[in-house]
């Protein structure tokens, strides 16, 4: 086993282009950082392309940083140098170009790389193809890492608008609940009014019924006292009245904050960082700006951060209806027209067709839609040849993965 790792080269000792390609995709930027700190670098004040510049500064000969660097490498590739020094062995090139294709395939670059590359007996032909090949995924992978952040960027927008939004309807419930208050207050002052008027009457009946007949200014006074009590009675009424109103409204506030709450929450969990990011051999900067879409109209250029809805016409139709705001934030904010209709097409069912014509993309959530507007929309779509979204919610979350992630469920 150890006579076949003989015959793969240092790190320092591989051909000069594919030391930071290999480098750059085995270690992570904590590697890089603990290996310059264990060898006396002072790294506390360094960026992390720095990390990578001093390592691969220390590549060129035998040295303590590039020791420690070969050492994990080795250590990372030790099973695919076993197999392809058995390949080598067997004088099998093609072989060996098959399993760079396998395990490339499979996103393995990093340990597969240095094993075919390392090795005395690797072709020049396959060493210039896997040169090529990672060379231009480095410049996919960035690309599609200023797409994430343009993305990550504008749903941090988002976030904040909806926060916003949240806060704004806190305020308003605390006031219903202050003004709620108040009315409970009022309505127990009048009814207490209530009942001592009450007990006055009932007094003054009592007398009238047991003692002399009472005199007309006494009559006058218990007419101005039932008439009084009729008075508070007809407001104790009209306050309980308010208070059910109240009750409603403030029901409905607070169904309508939770449903938002539910919102953020699935927001930021999207937002969550799922891994750390490898230092991209030929990434040595990130723009700090991001690309706005030139384009006067109908944008067809895929490196538009808008591209999946700039200057596009999206047409809802269903969904929440109190909602229907924070749906058209997420429509507009990318560049597109939002247009909306409620689903009931007994209130308006005239200018549905005209509506799904005019669009670009027509989405439908089924969990909140009657089953004839379903049907009808769909006809539309597939009659004018419109791109149809299927959904199985209408949360905020589950439009925004329909209208911006590619290859969403849709229906043409």
């Amino acid at each position: 086993m150890t006579d076949r790792l003989k015959k793969f080269m240092t790190v320092w000792e591989i051909e000069q282009n594919f030391k930071c390609p290999v480098v750059g995709a085995m270690l992570s930027v904590d590697k890089h950082k603990s290996i310059l700190k264990k060898c006396g670098w002072d790294v506390s004040r360094m960026k992390p392309y720095e990390y990578h510049s001093h390592l691969m500064g220390c590549m060129g000969d035998e040295n303590a940083v590039s020791v420690k660097v070969n050492n994990f490498i080795r250590h990372q590739a030790r099973k695919y140098m076993v197999e392809i020094a058995g390949l080598y062995e067997k004088g099998d090139g093609h072989a060996v170009r098959a399993l760079w294709k396998k395990y490339a395939g499979q996103g393995v670059i990093g340990p597969v790389m240095y094993a075919i590359v390392a090795h005395e007996d690797a072709d020049i032909e396959l060493l210039q193809d896997i040169h090529g090949e990672v060379h231009m995924q480095a410049h996919a992978n960035m690309t599609e890492v200023f797409h994430i952040r343009q993305k990550i960027k504008s749903s941090d927008e988002t976030l904040v608008r909806e926060k916003k939004k949240l806060a704004e309807k806190n305020a308003v419930i605390r006031e219903m609940v202050s003004a709620r208050r108040e009315e409970n207050l009022a309505l127990s002052r009048v009814r207490s009014e209530n009942a001592r008027l009450k007990k006055q009457v009932e007094d003054l009946e009592a007398q009238s019924a047991t003692g002399p007949a009472p005199d007309p200014g006494e009559r006058e006074e218990l007419e101005r006292l039932r008439e009084a009590l009729a008075t508070e009675k007809a407001l104790s009424q009209e306050l309980a009245r308010e208070k059910k109103q109240i009750q409603i409204e403030l029901f409905s506030s607070e169904s309508e904050n939770e449903l938002i709450r539910k919102e953020i929450r699935d927001l930021v969990s999207a937002l969550t960082p799922v891994g750390e990011e490898s230092i991209c051999p030929v990434s040595k900067s990130s723009p700090d700006e991001i690309v706005t879409c030139p384009a006067q109209g109908r944008c067809t250029d895929d490196t538009c951060p808008n591209y999946q809805l700039c200057a596009k016409r999206v047409f809802m139709i269903g969904g929440i209806t109190k909602m229907k705001s924070y749906y058209r934030d997420i429509v507009e904010k990318a560049g597109g027209e939002f247009d909306y209709h409620d689903g009931y097409l007994k209130n308006s069912n005239a200018n549905l067709a005209a509506k799904v014509k005019r669009c670009d993309v027509v989405v439908c959530p089924v969990s909140c839609n009657s089953h004839n507007a379903c049907l009808k929309v769909k006809k539309l779509c597939h009659r004018y040849n419109k791109e149809l979204k299927i959904l199985n919610s209408a949360s905020l979350s589950a439009v925004t993965t329909a209208l911006f992630v590619q290859n969403s469920p849709g229906i043409n």
